[in-house]
């Protein structure tokens, strides 16, 4: 009886020895911050590279004109630290923005694929005349080297507020000189002029803000045919719709002759 109470002790014993040494050893974590990691990269979707060249920023007042005096608008701009703003006075009707840069930028796109983009805020559009443009030069002023859009199709798109623009140089409304038009690789003025239908019962806000010329997207691909099937093809022999070894997407199908 004596030895089975030994034996039952040292069992018990040897049992307790075995579970203490199956428990592990806990450590705390380096991050001790209590932050959840940030989500995962999205690498299917290829980063939008910005090739546009900016003609002005728009984010000082230096050599610009408006009727008055500019105003460096720190507050509401739709990019960098300010827009150019310019107050229509009572009892006046026409109002302008003019910049003349100091070096001629490299638009780096031709009349057949660029565009000029630029936000324009309108305090009330319902006040404007169907008259104006913006004219686009290399002259360094505006009647000699230009392009231009004329107002009177724009402003009937326009809303009050910030209006963005993509004025594209093939636009079949497009004004250009007969000079030439404009030296896009040498662009040094800007323009921008309008009207109200009457003198303005009240002090009208207007503003400009990041102007920049960017080439115009390509057009999407058009499939003319996916070679997923032999109708409507015609070869020396027979036409055979081949399923292994395609090209398109090394999913689609192919024809040849035999």
């Amino acid at each position: 009886m004596k030895l089975i109470k030994i034996a039952m002790v040292c069992a018990i014993f040897i049992t307790g020895f075995i579970m203490a040494g199956c428990n592990k050893e806990k450590y705390l974590a380096r991050d001790t911050s209590g932050l959840k990691p940030p989500p995962p990269v999205d690498t299917t979707t290829p980063p939008v590279v910005d090739t546009s060249v900016v003609i002005d920023n728009c984010d000082a007042i230096d050599n610009w004109q408006v009727v008055g005096t500019p105003v460096e608008a720190t507050t509401g701009q739709k990019e960098g630290k300010g827009y150019v703003q310019a107050t229509l006075a009572t009892g006046s009707n026409f109002e302008q923005f003019i910049k003349t840069l100091p070096a001629p930028v490299n638009t780096k796109v031709t009349l057949s694929t660029g565009e000029l983009k630029l936000w324009l805020y309108i305090q009330d559009v319902s006040l404007l005349k169907l008259d104006g443009q913006i004219q686009f030069s290399s002259s360094g002023a505006p009647d000699n080297n230009r392009i231009g859009w004329p107002l009177a199709n724009i402003i009937p798109t326009l809303k009050n507020g910030w209006n963005h623009l993509e004025l594209k140089f093939t636009d079949p409304t497009v004004e250009i000189t007969g000079d030439g038009g404009p030296d896009l690789t040498a662009m040094n003025f800007v323009k921008i002029f309008f009207w109200t239908t009457n003198n303005v019962a009240t002090d009208q806000i207007y503003g400009v803000d990041d102007i920049r010329v960017a080439a115009i997207p390509p057009p999407p691909p058009v499939e003319i045919d996916n070679c997923d099937a032999i109708d409507g093809w015609q070869v020396v022999g027979t036409p055979v719709e081949i399923t292994t070894r395609s090209e398109e997407r090394r999913v689609g199908k192919e024809c040849r002759s035999r």
